[in-house]
Order: C-alpha cells, then sequence, then structure tokens
C-alpha cells in the first residue's frame, strides 16, 4: 500500500470512496506502469514480427524481448525525462536501449511511429475491460433470468406516467430488463471486431519505412497480439472509440433505468421492492429511520458520468489532416473514465440484483386496493359489448373522475349505477375487477425472453476459452488466439 501522503485527487483513485465508482479490476488495467509495460509489450510483439520476417536478426529480437520489462528501467528517470522531453515515449526507449545493449538497441521503435504502439497497446486496454464487462454483465443477465422465471405469475400493478394504468407482472418486468441488456450485450459483440484492431502505419500511414513489407508485418505483428488488422492507419479516425463510448453509455443508461424503477418501487407509499440493506447502513446524519437507496442512486450518477465522458469520443472525431495527439490525449481521459465508471456501474448493479428485496404482500396489497382502477380497460371491453366501446368508455371515464373527485371507490360508484346493475350480475363485475384475469400474455412474453437468453448463454459458452497473451507481463486479463513464440 503506497504512503497515504501521496496525493489522490481522481475519484476513481480515492482509498475511501473509489469503490463506488469504478473496481480494482478495472483500475488495474489502466494503471501507468502497466501502460508502460503494456507499450513494451506492444514492442516486444513488433520485434519478434520484424524477426520472423526477417527484416531484424533473430538475435536482436531475443535480446530486446528479454529486456522488455519495466522493472529494469529506472522509473524515476523516466518520469523526470517524460517532463523534460515532453513526448510520452521516448524516455522509456531510451531506458529500453540502455537494458538491451546497443546492438540490440538499433532496431527498438524499428519503422513504428509513437501512435502505432499506443494506439496498439489501447487495444489492449480495451480488450481487458471487454472481458471484464462481459463476465459482469454474464451475471446481470443470469440474475434477471432467475428474477423473470421466479416471478413469472406474480401479478403486479403496471404503472404508467407514475399512475396505476393495468395489470402485469413482476417475471414481466423483469423480463423487459433482461431483453434490453440482451440488445446491449450484441451491441458491445457487434462493436468488438470493429475495436479490437491493431496499428502500424508509421508516420502518416503510408507503411513507407518498412520498405514494401508493410501489409506482412501488421499482419504478422496482429496475429501475435490477438487484434484483428485495419485496412488502413487509424491514427485520425476515431470512429472506434465513439462506437464503444456510446455502446458503454447505452449499457449505463439501461442499468440507470432499472436502479431507477428499483428506486420509485421502493417508496414508502409503494415499498414493493428494495435495494440491498444491511444493519449498520447508515442513511442520515438526522435521520437515523432512513434507508436510502443509495446504491441504486449511484447507478444513475455513474450512467451520467458515462454519457459524459462519451462526449469527449464525439469530440475526438474531428482532427487535422493525417494525425494529431488531441483526440489521443482526451481518450486518455474520457476512454479511461468511461471504461473505469461503467465497470462500477455493473459491480453496482451485480449487488442490487443479488441482494434485491422484494415484498410479494405489500405487491397484493397495493394491487388489491388498486384492483378496480386498473381493471377499467377490462370493464370498457364488457359494457361496450352492450353499448359500443366508445360509449362504454365515456361511462367508466365518468366514474372512475367522479371517484377520484369524491374519494369513493370506483367499485361502489359501479354498483350504484343502473346501467352496469341492469345488465350485469355482482359476480361477473367481481371477476371483470380481478386483476390476474388482465396479464394477458404476460407469462408467455416472459418465457420467450428467458429462453432467449437461455440459447445466447449457451452460445456464449461454445466459444474458444480465454488464454494469456504471451507478451503481457502486466498481469491483466486478456483474450487472444494462441500465437507462435518462435522466432
Amino acid at each position: 500500500m503506497d504512503s497515504f501522503q501521496t496525493p489522490r485527487s481522481h475519484i476513481t483513485d480515492s482509498r475511501f470512496y473509489g469503490n463506488g465508482y469504478t473496481t480494482n479490476e478495472a483500475g488495474m488495467v489502466f494503471c501507468d506502469l502497466r501502460r508502460m509495460q503494456r507499450w513494451l509489450d506492444v514492442e516486444s510483439a513488433l520485434v519478434q514480427s520484424q524477426a520472423a520476417l526477417k527484416i531484424i536478426p533473430d538475435e536482436a529480437a531475443r535480446k530486446l524481448v528479454e529486456t522488455a520489462r519495466l522493472e529494469l528501467f529506472d522509473i524515476e528517470e523516466i518520469r523526470k525525462d517524460i517532463i523534460e522531453t515532453g513526448h510520452s515515449l521516448i524516455p522509456l526507449l531510451n531506458s529500453w536501449q540502455r537494458a538491451a545493449g546497443p546492438d540490440a538497441a538499433r532496431y527498438i521503435h524499428f519503422g513504428a511511429t509513437t501512435q502505432d504502439i499506443q494506439d496498439t497497446a489501447q487495444s489492449l486496454e480495451l480488450r481487458d475491460i471487454v472481458a471484464i464487462i462481459d463476465a459482469d454483465l454474464r451475471d446481470i443477465l443470469q440474475e434477471l433470468c432467475n428474477l423473470a422465471e421466479k416471478h413469472r405469475d406474480l401479478v403486479t400493478i403496471g404503472r404508467t406516467h407514475c399512475q396505476p394504468a393495468l395489470p402485469t407482472t413482476l417475471g414481466l418486468k423483469f423480463a423487459v430488463w433482461l431483453d434490453e441488456m440482451l440488445r446491449n450485450c450484441r451491441r458491445l459483440d457487434e462493436c468488438r471486431s470493429r475495436l479490437l484492431v491493431s496499428q502500424l502505419f508509421g508516420g502518416v500511414g503510408t507503411m513507407a519505412a518498412f520498405a514494401g513489407r508493410g501489409q506482412e508485418l501488421i499482419e504478422e505483428f496482429s496475429r501475435r497480439l490477438g487484434l484483428d488488422t485495419p485496412l488502413t492507419a487509424w491514427h485520425s479516425a476515431r470512429d472506434r472509440i465513439a462506437e464503444f463510448t456510446s455502446c458503454m453509455a447505452l449499457l449505463t443508461g439501461t442499468m440507470a433505468k432499472i436502479a431507477n424503477e428499483i428506486c420509485q418501487l421502493s417508496r414508502n407509499e409503494t415499498g414493493e421492492l428494495e435495494e440491498p440493506f444491511h444493519m449498520g447502513k447508515i442513511g442520515s446524519t438526522t435521520m437515523p429511520h432512513k434507508r436510502n437507496p443509495e446504491l441504486c442512486e449511484q447507478v444513475v450518477v455513474l450512467a451520467r458520468l458515462v454519457k459524459s465522458s462519451a462526449l469527449l469520443g464525439f469530440e475526438g472525431l474531428i482532427n487535422e489532416h493525417e494525425r494529431d495527439y488531441r483526440a489521443v490525449r482526451m481518450e486518455w481521459a474520457g476512454l479511461v473514465d468511461a471504461c473505469s465508471y461503467t465497470c462500477g456501474s455493473l459491480h453496482l448493479m451485480k449487488t442490487i440484483l443479488r441482494g434485491l428485496i422484494i415484498h410479494p404482500e405489500r405487491i397484493r396489497q397495493n394491487l388489491d386496493s388498486s384492483a378496480c382502477l386498473v381493471s377499467t380497460e377490462a370493464l370498457m371491453f364488457l359494457v361496450g359489448n352492450r353499448i359500443g366501446k366508445q360509449a362504454a368508455h365515456q361511462l367508466i371515464y365518468e366514474l372512475s373522475m367522479a371517484a377520484h373527485g369524491s374519494g369513493r371507490p370506483l367499485g361502489d360508484l359501479l354498483a350504484e349505477h343502473p346501467m352496469i346493475t341492469d345488465n350485469f350480475d355482482p359476480e361477473t363485475v367481481r371477476e371483470t375487477i380481478d386483476p390476474s384475469r388482465h396479464i394477458g400474455e404476460a407469462s408467455f412474453l416472459t418465457d420467450r425472453i428467458v429462453n432467449v437468453a437461455k440459447v445466447f448463454f449457451a452460445q456464449r459458452l461454445q466459444r474458444n476459452k480465454p488464454i494469456s497473451c504471451p507478451f503481457s507481463r502486466s498481469g491483466t486479463c486478456c483474450t487472444v488466439q494462441k500465437p507462435k513464440t518462435n522466432l
């Protein structure tokens, strides 16, 4: 643990509050020392690829790979040199040259430009983040499946515009959340193939330094790192990043919608759902009774932060000529923040769903007290069989507004109205205002989404298992195809 004298000003790095904004797992991906090691890992892949194509000597490549280890370098010296030179990579390369010796050092960074290395390393970082997001999404989808199945037939009040509307089921509510989260998974899958690509095109994207062997070199380089090969340089084409941050904004927005719904249904006057609670959790310094939905509120906070960070992805689309660093430098802040907050939101959502408190008795009480109101559609169709739909709508509307204005139950007004009493027996009316008779195809719809999710899980299990990247000494997860390691 570092000294408490070391300043930490960003909320994600806070020793006290950081766990409400991100996770240690995500933080490790973007640790600046691991970032530098990743740059060395990418440089190692480059020299091994060049040796495989006989562009540089095998022995030089072996020496360079052997010494591309951050622990061999003077980190404080690198830090000071970055300040002195104003360059993000050269001080690291200078240290590597000293460690490798003059014979091998001449082949360091041979033909690449700085952004080639840093963009490729960023793709590796994003692959690690996508792996984390994938795992958390799988857990969240499973929790939603379980909730939808368990509460498939629990009838509850469906609300529109914050008012009781028609009967539905709690299972269908969870199924709708599940359906939206599945779409987020598919968006991430579609984005992944465009996002996770290498960069090795030289100063202005022409591959001029590679003497006509640029295409075969980048293909070998990409294969070794487990990344796809782009068709052209993307130094100034940052649409991949904008797309990814947009996906994260959509994902966290969905989770914020779910969290907000739990908040609304946890109001004392509703009391149907509640986020996890444990003794010792305090809601207020002045009101000891408070059980605030702070986990859910934090999910909403993080969604808003991700959306704000995603806007920087769109700002990064505007670059000059073949390359400038404005987009990249924004990504070092905005992209990292978006990823960090997304991982924090996923962690909170898993906690909420796994410990979600459901109050079935309160759901039934609320439903019983509003049974007549949420059955007005059924009443309208019943009466409409005698007097037509529009006339029935007008009659039920007038009685409903009278009940609202007088404070009397709608059922009492129905029992007194001659149109109702003259044409329908009390038992028919009672059956008509039974909410459980008016949930439509809620159970079928719930089953359908759950089954789709199960197929989705099965397809995921058929994918190749991830293996460790042979170039990575950063200790983070990465999913790559097993590369050839012999030169």
